[in-house]
């Protein structure tokens, strides 16, 4: 996909259910929250809001507010959190928190819960080739030295998902443009290659990549 992204296109209930549809595989063949769930107080890493705070496309929080009763609009705590939800939620985007671990649905993950913790990763050229590590925490999520155990599959469903999300949202192009070029920078500095996780290549052919 070229950069040519929509201008923030609202979802529908059934892109939506597309999105979902997707994203409902898990990453590897086992539970990855076992592998960082015993340094976090028991709960993985991405299950709790002390260490990520999903963010909602609106659209998408209201999809769900009608189907469960599993999400709320995140509520900061402290001054630090309250800057956060002023300075970071945007007309498209608004932090939600869950009921916790002990009663989550999976069916009514969101899509943060869903794609965490691998994003888009956009080339010099504007063009989104591969999925790479959230930059945050690349020194908190044990699957970053675990690449080969995310399933080939899942990343070709994640590839797709994004192709469609990023050609219908102009921030989260703009957003992953900006991060990418920060991996570069800093491979640059160290020396060391980015963790990228590239989809098959005739799925990239389809994609309108090559």
């Amino acid at each position: 996909m070229k950069e040519e992204p929509g201008k923030n296109i609202v979802l529908t209930q059934e892109e939506i259910e597309y999105c979902y549809g997707l994203l409902d595989e898990s990453l590897t063949p086992y539970d990855c929250g076992k592998l960082c769930a015993p340094a976090n107080g028991g709960e993985p890493l991405c299950c709790s809001v002390e260490n990520a705070v999903p963010m909602l496309y609106r659209e998408e929080f209201k999809y769900l507010s009608h189907r469960t009763e599993l999400w709320r609009r995140w509520r900061p705590k402290s001054d630090v959190d309250k800057k956060m939800k002023k300075d970071d939620e945007t007309p498209h985007l608004v932090f939600c928190e869950c009921k916790g671990i002990a009663h989550c649905e999976r069916e009514n993950r969101s899509i943060c819960c869903r794609t965490f913790p691998l994003e888009p990763y956009i080339d010099s050229d504007g063009v989104f080739i591969a999925l790479i590590f959230m930059k945050e925490f690349r020194g908190k999520c044990p699957l970053l030295t675990r690449l080969k155990d995310i399933k080939q599959d899942v990343i070709d469903k994640h590839f797709e998902f994004w192709n469609f999300m990023l050609s219908k949202k102009q921030d989260e192009y703009d957003l992953y443009k900006d991060t990418s070029k920060g991996w570069r920078i800093s491979a640059a500095k160290t020396g060391k290659p980015l963790p990228l996780l590239f989809p098959r290549s005739g799925l990239r052919k389809n994609g309108g990549l090559d």
